[in-house]
């Protein structure tokens, strides 16, 4: 994780991290503080979530659609009442997924980094110039967690 990072394609946005997999949480937000996002999280329940949803200044968020068996639902409510766009990640088949659910931006898990970044700068930042995620410059290098 780069903490002094000034420069990134998320720069100066904060975004919440909503993600069970406490590995893959903490992941997420490693990839995103890189590129100089300010993260908010990660939330790993409905509670936790709805709570940072409702408070936290955010620019966007990351959703995992299913946290321990509960949708997200409520919390996309509550960010789209305070005109937050949200990206979902899923690790089922979006095909099965409500159509509610379907509305939203989504990825399928496991996430590209790049891709990842891209997508959410793209909609986070809609008048910014946001290169082609198959184009992109690989992100900085994250440390391994310690074994």
């Amino acid at each position: 994780m780069n903490m002094g990072l000034q420069k990134g394609l998320l720069a100066g946005l904060a975004v919440l991290v909503v993600e069970d997999d406490y590995f893959l949480a903490h992941e997420l937000a490693e990839i995103l503080e890189a590129e100089g996002a300010q993260v908010s999280g990660p939330a790993g329940t409905l509670t936790e979530a709805m709570d940072l949803a409702s408070r936290a200044p955010l620019d966007a968020a990351v959703l995992d659609v299913n946290l321990r068996h509960l949708t997200v639902q409520p919390v996309i409510e509550v960010l789209a009442r305070r005109d937050i766009p949200v990206l979902l990640l899923t690790g089922a088949d979006v095909a099965s997924l409500p159509p509610d659910l379907c509305r939203q931006p989504i990825m399928s898990k496991p996430v590209d980094d790049r891709a990842l970044v891209a997508r959410l700068a793209a909609f986070a930042r809609p008048s910014a110039d946001i290169p082609d995620p198959a184009q992109a410059v690989p992100l900085s290098p994250r440390k391994s967690p310690p074994v």
